[in-house]
């Protein structure tokens, strides 16, 4: 016979009094999402297993802190993106700029862009030759603008949550935000004119 499931409650309370599979449970059960998400803000797959580590040392730290005011893999998430922006803002400023980014982009590829995917990048994710330019422009985006277009367009936080985070104020996010979006707007457009030219 199976054992009813255990509540998140008395599953954070088991792995607080020491218990290795409560504990073991919570890691398998979140591990997958702080991978992906440390993944997709740093590009980087030896960092990403970094943040994981540091990420679970932490919840096994701090789970007697946790005051069950947001689900636990909620929490869990909010210490991984906390680890992973502490790398984000250790990493040396890149020179690169991307000012200039408007006047590099041709309008027909933007218009082509436009047509095929509309505003918002993420809405065009439709077939798996795009996905892959998508994930690949993402990842080659400047860490600043990387880390705040995952958080809003991917992630969902909003301006003011990013800010917080990141320790920046609003309009520096908006700026950063536009730029990275333009940016990949400017890849993917090349993308589909390259299939489709």
């Amino acid at each position: 016979m199976v054992a009813p499931p255990v509540s998140e409650t008395e599953l954070v309370a088991n792995a607080i009094r020491g218990d290795q599979q409560a504990l073991a449970e919570i890691v398998s059960s979140n591990e997958r999402m702080v991978y992906n998400v440390a993944l997709r803000l740093l590009a980087d797959p030896g960092e990403a297993e970094c943040v994981l580590q540091e990420t679970f040392l932490k919840v096994l730290e701090a789970l007697p802190n946790f005051k069950g005011r947001s689900s636990l893999s909620t929490w869990i998430y909010r210490i991984a993106t906390n680890f992973a922006l502490m790398r984000l803002r250790s990493r040396k400023k890149e020179a690169d700029s991307l000012d200039d980014i408007e006047t590099r982009v041709s309008q027909s590829a933007l218009q082509s862009f436009n047509r095929s995917v509309g505003n918002n990048p993420l809405q065009a994710v439709m077939n798996e030759e795009l996905r892959q330019a998508m994930e690949k422009a993402v990842a080659q985006l400047p860490d600043k603008f990387r880390s705040v277009f995952v958080l809003k367009d991917i992630e969902g936080f909003s301006l003011k949550e990013i800010a917080d985070m990141m320790q920046m104020n609003p309009a520096a996010v908006k700026t950063n935000l536009h730029r990275a979006r333009l940016f990949l707007r400017n890849r993917l457009a090349e993308f589909i004119e390259q299939e489709t030219g």
